[in-house]
This record gives C-alpha cells, sequence and structure tokens, in this order.
C-alpha cells in the first residue's frame, strides 16, 4: 500500500496556487434592480464589491493602484448626497471602457454612457436601467475575456 509523500502535498498545493480564480460572468441589471430593492439596496453593496475586485484583476492601474471600494463611496455618498456614487461610477465607467480598448473588445460602452444615461436619462428615470445593463454587459464580456486567455495561459 503505498502512502502519500509531504512533497505530494507540496506540489499539490503549488499547482492549485498557481491557478487564477474564474470571474464571474452573469452579472445582470434585472438582478441588481429587483434584489435590490427586495433588499433595500444590501443587494447593490454585495453587488458591487467584488465587482470593483474584478476590473483591477481584469485591468490593473498603470500606477499600481486599486478602484475605491464601493462600500466606503457607498457611505461616503450617505454625507456627500451621493456625489460620491457619481464619482465612484464615473472611474468605473473609465477603468472599463480602457479595459475594453486595450482588450481589443468591440463593444459601445464609455464616459458618453455615463454622461447620457446614468446623469441625463436619471430625468427620465429610464437612464440609469440601461446604464447599468451596458455596465453589467461590459464587465461580462471583460471577464469572459480574462477568463479565456487566462485559461489558454495556465494550460501552456
Amino acid at each position: 500500500m503505498a502512502y502519500p509523500y509531504d512533497l505530494d502535498y507540496e506540489a499539490a498545493a503549488k499547482e492549485k496556487a498557481h491557478k487564477e480564480p474564474v470571474l464571474q460572468t452573469n452579472r445582470q441589471m434585472w438582478k441588481l434592480m429587483i434584489f435590490s430593492y427586495l433588499t433595500c439596496g444590501i443587494y447593490t453593496i454585495l453587488f458591487f464589491i467584488p465587482f470593483s475586485f474584478d476590473i483591477d484583476k481584469v485591468a490593473p492601474k498603470r500606477d499600481g493602484g486599486k478602484t475605491f471600494n464601493y462600500l466606503f463611496a457607498f457611505l461616503l455618498a450617505l454625507v456627500t448626497g451621493n456625489i460620491a456614487l457619481w464619482v465612484w461610477f464615473y472611474h468605473i465607467t473609465e477603468r472599463v471602457e480602457e479595459a475594453l480598448a486595450n482588450r481589443g473588445i468591440d463593444y459601445s460602452f464609455g464616459m458618453s454612457d455615463f454622461w447620457g444615461w446614468y446623469v441625463l436619462g436619471s430625468f427620465i428615470l429610464v437612464g440609469p436601467f440601461v446604464y447599468f445593463h451596458k455596465l453589467c454587459t461590459a464587465m461580462n464580456l471583460l471577464c469572459e475575456d480574462f477568463n479565456a486567455k487566462n485559461e489558454k495561459y495556465q494550460k501552456a
């Protein structure tokens, strides 16, 4: 009967350590809106916290900085009258637009969507829904591309 050696465990641990996590690719606007309404906004926090971590993996900043956490922006928005969330979404839109361009993904999302749908569209009440749909779609495309390239890199 063969017994496992300590080296077998070390090799398995190294193999597990090198695998990158698979990023979530099923973000949907309707889930965000319905569950946020049902949970009085708690789901929004749980939705966007991993969102900010994923954008750091998909499109790391050149200066090595991290995206401001959504929870802190949410708490700061309580004091600033929602201005902190507008700034947070502005920076997220900027990062997603840059990541789409860097990865060569042909999807129309950018600062015009932020200003047009999120800011000005809020006057017609439908705009933020369109913005969040486009943001979720863009992030799903980025995460799918990241997962595919990561899987290809790990197999090589």
